[in-house]
């Protein structure tokens, strides 16, 4: 099965399930969602594509045995959960966002995502349990990413500031019966979330360069430039340097395929999960490799080069 194409329709109907919970928000707070939600919309062409937020519950459906309406319900919530992180996230990075304008929205998303999955799992559940623990999880890792320099120090703390986006996994293992994969279903989300914050951050080095945002690959650079440390201030053109002159993304993309070996031996496999990590996988190892091939055509020089991007066989 495709990861993405074949659960098109379905995500269409959890989009637009959230489109009719935020807008019953009071104003000004269901237009701000709204506006917000289709920032991240897999339907619109310019969104950020959070996909394994949105697909991980159908991705396990047939694995677990479970139901349609219980995948969208799970679906659903994860998008509402992601809105409520983000903004969040939000605040916490952007010094020009307002908590008057996002804390309100935030709690109006958290209690809809509640208000969607308590149906599903009554106050003795052991669901509520993990939820505790990720969301203690997620507050320890984003509190202390920059000090902590996890990319070195301990890597599955990348995965951390993600750790909400497990819950979904642990709905569908508990409400099929198969608690005890649970341990081996985080092992395996958790490479996927790393893979997926590395390629993430090489995308978003610049900007978080400048914000002064922990990044793994500028975690990466720093570390490679001679007495420099995890807090040491360095510049967009060691950065650039790194990347297109000394073929630092080529170290930074075995990471991703380090993960993906582990995600194949692991104990919990599934299919469409599987194939998105070797999507990131795959993207960040094209990125090196076109760079590289780039260098060799330029060292050859200028008319080759022009040849190769101008002329057609």
């Amino acid at each position: 099965m495709d990861w993405l194409n074949d659960y098109e329709q379905e995500l269409q109907a959890v989009f637009h399930e959230c489109r009719v919970i935020i807008s019953g928000f009071p104003e000004p707070l269901n237009t701000r969602g709204l506006a917000y939600l289709e920032q991240f919309d897999v339907f619109q062409a310019r969104s950020k594509k959070n996909y394994i937020c949105y697909l991980l519950p159908f991705w396990l459906r047939r694995e677990c045995g479970l139901g349609p309406r219980e995948t969208h319900i799970m679906s659903s919530g994860n998008v509402l959960l992601m809105l409520y992180f983000f903004l969040q996230d939000d605040l916490m990075d952007n010094r020009r966002s307002s908590a008057a304008e996002l804390l309100p929205l935030a709690n109006l998303l958290y209690a809809e995502f509640l208000e969607l999955y308590r149906p599903l799992f009554p106050a003795g559940s052991s669901f509520w349990t993990y939820f505790k623990r990720y969301l203690f999880e997620w507050s320890d890792c984003v509190s202390g990413e920059s000090a902590g320099d996890y990319y070195y120090n301990d890597r599955s703390r990348i995965a951390g500031k993600a750790a909400p986006l497990k819950l979904s996994a642990i709905a569908a293992l508990l409400l099929s019966g198969m608690e005890s994969s649970i341990a081996a279903a985080e092992t395996a989300i958790q490479e996927v979330l790393i893979t997926l914050q590395l390629l993430d951050d090489y995308e978003d080095w610049e900007e978080d360069l400048a914000e002064g945002s922990y990044n793994c690959l500028l975690a990466m650079v720093r570390r490679q430039l001679p007495s420099r440390n995890a807090t040491d201030v360095i510049e967009p053109d060691e950065v650039k340097a790194f990347i297109y002159n000394f073929g630092g993304l080529r170290q930074y993309a075995a990471i991703a395929a380090d993960n993906h070996e582990r995600l194949l031996s692991g104990a919990f496999r599934i299919s469409a999960l599987t194939a998105f990590h070797q999507m990131l996988a795959d993207n960040l190892r094209q990125i090196a490799a076109a760079i590289e091939a780039e260098k060799e055509l330029l060292q050859g020089g200028g008319l080759q080069y022009w040849l190769s991007r101008h002329m057609k066989s």
